[in-house]
């Protein structure tokens, strides 16, 4: 019975830790040619630049050509253009162009804060045994695991833990020269910031599997 019931749980977990993503071709796209990932849009910007960079080693393990961040940087300063998260659309359409790639790659996520809260009991203490002949515990006084503030263990101390969660994770594959979206991915699901990685990996395997197609 307890291997059973530690087979499910294990399937459980293994169910959970799945990145569902969801990929949609809507224009033709050259799995070869090479690509410039923008910083993502979001909460704040040097999020958005380490979700992008993430995403861009996840594109090249997939096989994609994509132009590095530091060369990207390099192109647009000399243009003095700002590689940030703050950019707007047509901004990074030109971007693009002056990095001399045909399709730029644009994200966004929504990012909130967690509180799990975990009460936990201090051991309760032996009581006192009276000491010497015909001598008692004093009355009136709580005995352990009785006085204010106290559960059946002992007294209550309280842990607050903070997670990150994002959410709403969107990548798209934009047309330089056209403005249109070519292609757009995106998460059906919740992850903290040890598993957004995950997430980001899933997608950009998932987008090289419909390209072959």
């Amino acid at each position: 019975m307890k291997r059973i019931i530690m087979l499910l749980l294990t399937s459980a977990f293994l169910a959970g830790c799945g990145a569902p993503v969801k990929t949609v071709i809507r224009g033709e796209v050259d799995p070869s040619g090479r690509v410039a990932v923008m910083p993502f849009s979001g909460k704040d910007e040097d999020t958005g630049l380490s979700l992008s960079e993430a995403f861009t080693t996840y594109l090249m393990d997939a096989g994609f050509d994509v132009i590095e961040r530091a060369q990207l940087e390099k192109v647009l300063g000399e243009q003095k253009v700002s590689l940030s998260g703050a950019m707007d659309a047509q901004a990074m359409v030109q971007a693009g162009k002056l990095a001399g790639v045909g399709v730029i790659v644009t994200g966004s996520y929504r990012v909130r804060r967690e509180e799990t809260r975990t009460v936990t009991h201090q051991p309760m203490q032996p009581r006192p045994m009276p000491q010497g002949p015909g001598k008692r515990m004093q009355p009136g006084r709580p005995g352990p695991g009785k006085g204010p503030g106290q559960g059946p263990g002992g007294p209550a101390q309280t842990r607050i833990d903070s997670n990150t969660v994002f959410s709403g994770l969107t990548v798209k594959f934009v047309d330089v020269n056209s403005g249109r979206v070519l292609l757009s991915c995106s998460t059906q699901k919740d992850y903290d910031a040890d598993s957004v990685n995950k997430a980001l990996s899933a997608m950009a395997v998932s987008i090289r599997k419909k390209l072959k197609k």
